[in-house]
């Protein structure tokens, strides 16, 4: 859920994410990646008119595509029975891309002036923010295996992780230019590898 200017411009979406952990004892360095399609509020994002004040740019679609990539580093702050708490602070990328119309004005047979697409154009814009999260695992089974190189044991766990999250992104490039929060939430299946001797 996008706040502040950025949800002028954007609405909120499901995204897909997945990612790699590591973890040293309480430390955890995560990275994700997301793939989402927010819907946009604004037709004209770059504010592009004719001196009548007709749009002369427009989305072709409604639907950007957004890439994300956060990186994250955590400490466990509670671990008890099946449950652990995980607050992760990090960087993030966020990249939107889409197409948008070229608008040219011309006159029809019964001599009014009508839109029609003269171009379509591919467009993207990048955002570098900040990210904070907090996971909170359930783990669901553990098993104890050989190491997969064949020296000492494993553990492995599997786990039900819910995050909720927060990022702050920027889009300088649009008009005018555009900022705020995310809120949300991920739920995902995690699997952990614990090598010991």
């Amino acid at each position: 859920m996008p706040t502040s200017s950025l949800g002028d411009d954007l609405k909120g979406c499901a995204l897909f994410t997945g990612g790699l952990n590591a973890e040293y004892n309480r430390l955890r360095l995560k990275a994700d990646v997301a793939y989402g399609q927010p819907s946009f509020k604004n037709k004209n994002p770059y504010a592009v008119y004719d001196s009548q004040g007709r749009d002369l740019q427009l989305n072709a679609t409604a639907n950007p595509t957004l890439l994300g990539v956060g990186v994250q580093l955590g400490y466990t702050v509670w671990r008890q029975g099946k449950v652990s708490v995980t607050p992760n602070v990090g960087i993030s990328w966020n990249r939107l891309s889409w197409d948008l119309n070229k608008i040219k004005y011309e006159k029809d047979d019964e001599g009014q002036e009508r839109p029609l697409i003269d171009d379509v154009i591919g467009t993207h814009e990048n955002s570098f923010g900040w990210l904070a999260s907090v996971d909170i695992d359930f783990k669901l089974h553990g098993k104890i295996t050989d190491a997969p190189l064949g020296e000492g044991q494993a553990h492995y766990s599997s786990v039900v992780r819910v995050s909720p999250f927060v990022t702050y992104a920027k889009y300088s490039n649009l008009i005018p230019s555009v900022k705020g929060v995310c809120i949300g939430a991920t739920v995902s299946y995690a699997g952990f590898l614990r090598l010991f001797h």
